[in-house]
């Protein structure tokens, strides 16, 4: 096994593996995914509207249902989608996929969650379908599939285009098109042509239609592997018939495992694909509100580059370097509290976020923004003030550098605390629970993301 992944990555790695893959990707127990769809199908009320629910007229192995006469494909292609947007237990494995580099992907899924998953991530990509009844629209160049730019292919449908193959009908015209008049893009064709391996992830070999449509798309005959349920290839005859006639190693692995295996394989190699950001944030907070780093880590895991002093900006740095970064970031995220209103280095930087126009999205971690005045704070920084003095004093006068660029940042604060305690009054923010932090990030993002 260790071995066949290996090619499996080197394949990979130089654009000569294509993922193919299929709806079984997860392991529904007793039935398959198709079946699992019927049930929620069938048990809509008004399912008796829309097709045949009796055994004669639902077609397991083929996948499909017998439509009533004088119903729409179109409802009952909605109500297939409706049905594929709830399988989120599909999300972890196709983001896994999103980050290993296929220049290819063929899908027999006719969703958008695969796509969705690449944007939401940041990866680059392109996407077409094969259509039901017209010729295929060839690739251009600039969507050649290639790892910097992969490319997705439904190969089924396109729900947004309210098109699925749905019953023997569409199968017909699909199989006749995609093998005649209606052969797949030129691109695509090529891309299969030199491949030297092809992954079937989720799909059923042992359906007629299955193996007569992968027939088609690797005529070239390429090292092929398979990864099928467990259990799902436990048949010899069909085990041998399949390699008989499609050249196919069956790798009796959990497809989950070995998509596992093969991400950690690819993270080894440092191959995995990364987004580009989708803002850069700067979070203002003080040290002593421990949430700070909590929010920070966050903002990270939603694919937002954070500045914040304690990891990007070392002790010490002088406010024009300060300055510089504020300019580069897109938002400015102050986290309150009693301890950050309290804090001279705190008001100063959303003072300058201010200046600069920079969008503020506060985050409140205690009550102390309804609290506060500024007669308050005033008494707060007289009193530090006069610390400080204290201090000059008993110094001698001497080594008093830090003492006098402490005590302007309290002058400052007690300058410019009134107006700065205004706009934060002002803004729309966020109350986040030192309980459960993770409450607010969704609107946070929203934010940022418009």
């Amino acid at each position: 096994m260790r071995d066949q992944l290996s090619n499996i990555i080197d394949d990979i790695k130089h654009e000569k593996c294509i993922l193919i893959i299929g709806p079984d990707i997860h392991d529904f127990g007793e039935k398959s995914f198709f079946e699992k769809m019927c049930d929620d199908l069938f048990s809509n009320e008004h399912h008796d509207s829309f097709f045949d629910s009796t055994p004669n007229y639902v077609f397991p192995n083929e996948e499909l249902l017998q439509l009533k006469p004088g119903i729409k494909k179109r409802r009952v292609i909605k109500m297939m989608e409706s049905f594929y947007k709830k399988q989120i237990l599909f999300d972890a494995p196709l983001n896994k996929i999103a980050q290993i580099p296929f220049h290819l992907i063929i899908s027999f899924l006719p969703d958008s969650r695969l796509k969705t998953i690449f944007t939401n991530k940041g990866l680059d990509y392109s996407y077409n379908y094969y259509p039901a009844e017209e010729v295929p629209v060839q690739i251009s160049e600039d969507s050649y599939p290639s790892k910097k730019k992969p490319l997705i292919y439904n190969l089924t449908g396109d729900f947004e285009k309210n098109e699925a193959i749905v019953t023997f009908d569409d199968l017909f015209c699909f199989l006749s098109g995609i093998m005649g008049a209606r052969p797949l893009p030129k691109k695509i064709q090529e891309s299969l042509k030199y491949a030297d391996s092809f992954i079937f992830f989720g799909v059923h070999f042992e359906r007629w239609h299955v193996q007569l449509l992968l027939k088609q798309i690797t005529l070239n005959g390429g090292i092929n592997y398979s990864v099928l349920k467990n259990g799902s290839a436990s048949s010899n005859d069909v085990c041998l018939f399949v390699r008989r006639r499609l050249e196919v190693d069956f790798l009796m692995d959990d497809p989950l495992d070995f998509l596992d295996n093969l991400y950690d394989g690819c993270h080894e190699e440092n191959m995995l694909k990364n987004g580009s950001p989708i803002a850069k944030v700067f979070i203002s907070y003080s040290h002593k509100d421990k949430l700070g780093m909590e929010i920070y880590n966050l903002l990270k895991s939603k694919r937002i580059e954070v500045m914040i002093d304690e990891v990007s900006m070392p002790g010490g740095q002088k406010i024009t370097d300060f300055v510089n970064i504020i300019r580069e970031v897109d938002f400015c995220i102050p986290v309150l509290s009693k301890n950050s209103l309290r804090s001279p280095w705190v008001m100063k930087e959303i003072q300058e976020c201010l200046q600069y126009g920079k969008p503020l999205i506060p985050v409140c971690i205690d009550n102390e923004l309804s609290i506060i005045t500024s007669k308050q704070a005033e008494i707060v920084a007289n009193d530090r003030i006069t610390e400080i003095n204290l201090k000059i004093i008993e110094s001698g006068m001497a080594g008093i550098d830090n003492l006098l660029v402490e005590r302007e940042r309290w002058l400052e604060y007690n300058r410019s605390f009134s107006k700065i305690l205004s706009e934060l009054k002002s803004m729309k923010y966020y109350k986040i629970d030192n309980d459960n932090p993770n409450d607010f990030i969704n609107g946070v993002v929203k934010d940022i993301t418009g």
